[in-house]
């Protein structure tokens, strides 16, 4: 498979959004010779000030090779973040989860554990709602009574549950020590989960390094469907990149064709051009690259926008 063409350019000029999306044709027709296992993990969360403590399940995608007993070898993480009516088991232990074990299997890219993670509180209680519009109680902001603090949980619980129970690189279970070990994680998203990650970047900054949205724009905040302004958008996506100057970061934004969300494509144009911005894909070189396929809008093509992605990420 051929690699990315290399497209680098200072900060803030005009760049071209006919970016290379690769197609890993193995993704779908493969038959995986070295397959992973998942685990799943139990947690709880009190971050929504509502008085209760949340029991929450998430699952880790451990690569083929891992091995407890091995603390000498360490992974880096990526957290996933599903779309609007979806849950993680479906990525985790569902139909498509021979093609989490497609992604490493050519050895091009490093292998990494994956985490499928979701903002619901019970998507399994609640499978009818969830699947018919996805509106059941959740912490990503628009469930009245519930403050938008997923991406406190995230850092708060699902962390530190996760990292100190596989071998990550996170030493110390505190907020520092998590900022300590950023270089080694990753949060990406699909739709619904893309506006997650924006988010994450925003008010997450200094815990993870690399950031990879897919298929959704940033909503400028909480505000789900109001409008809102170029100067919001930038001034959002921006606001932890300022405050931490001295931090190096990489964010891979991905979206579909002309059936898929248009305004990232409208967005991506005028977020690339500002000043903390280098736009290439050669991490050692630039922090912001943008791939566009020609897929439509569904969860199930993430294998695909996490093999290109995984191709910058970590490296």
């Amino acid at each position: 498979m051929s690699d990315f063409r290399k497209v680098i350019t200072k900060p803030g000029e005009v760049i071209d959004f006919e970016t290379v999306f690769e197609e890993n044709p193995y993704l779908r027709t493969g038959v995986p010779s070295k397959k992973g296992t998942v685990e799943r993990i139990d947690y709880t969360t009190a971050v929504y000030e509502d008085g209760k403590t949340y029991n929450k399940t998430c699952y880790a995608y451990l690569p083929y090779g891992y091995d407890k007993d091995d603390k000498s070898k360490k992974y880096n993480v990526l957290y996933f973040q599903h779309g609007n009516t979806c849950e993680p088991a479906m990525f985790a232990i569902g139909g498509n989860k021979y093609m989490f074990d497609m992604l490493f299997e050519s050895g091009e890219l490093d292998p990494c554990i994956i985490v499928f993670i979701t903002y619901y509180f019970d998507p399994l209680g609640n499978s009818e709602q969830r699947i018919a519009n996805g509106q059941i109680p959740a912490g990503d902001g628009g469930w009245e009574g519930l403050p938008p603090y997923y991406y406190k949980e995230v850092v708060t619980d699902i962390i530190p549950a996760v990292e100190t129970k596989f071998n990550t690189y996170l030493e110390d279970a505190t907020p520092e020590g998590i900022k300590a070990s950023r270089d080694h994680r990753g949060f990406c998203g699909y739709s619904r989960g893309a506006v997650q990650t924006w988010r994450m970047l925003h008010y997450d900054f200094e815990y993870f390094r690399y950031f990879a949205p897919m298929s959704c724009m940033t909503t400028a905040g909480h505000k789900m469907r109001e409008p809102f302004t170029e100067e919001e958008v930038i001034e959002y996506v921006t606001a932890g990149i300022k405050a931490n100057p001295e931090l190096p970061f990489f964010i891979f934004a991905s979206n579909g064709g002309k059936e898929d969300i248009a305004q990232m494509n409208e967005q991506m144009k005028y977020i690339t051009k500002q000043d903390c911005f280098s736009y290439g894909n050669d991490p050692e070189k630039n922090n912001i690259f943008y791939a566009v396929s020609d897929f439509y809008h569904t969860d199930y093509l993430v294998p695909y926008y996490m093999w290109n992605s995984l191709k910058v990420l970590f490296k």
